[in-house]
């Protein structure tokens, strides 16, 4: 097995992942952006915390 057949193996899981995957629709996608903005604001929360923390230690 060389490089060649190794690329074309993990460009046809890539494919193949493609085209059973699908375009969410509006509410799922919006769903996915409020995730994601908590768990950026929970992060941001918990690094400000520790830099207070710090601060005035």
């Amino acid at each position: 097995m060389g490089l060649g057949s190794d690329i074309k193996n993990r460009l046809s899981q890539y494919l193949r992942v493609i085209s059973v995957s699908k375009k969410p629709d509006r509410e799922e996608f919006w769903a996915s952006v409020k995730i994601c903005g908590a768990g950026i604001l929970v992060i941001g929360l918990i690094g400000f915390a520790i830099y207070v923390l710090f601060r005035l230690v």
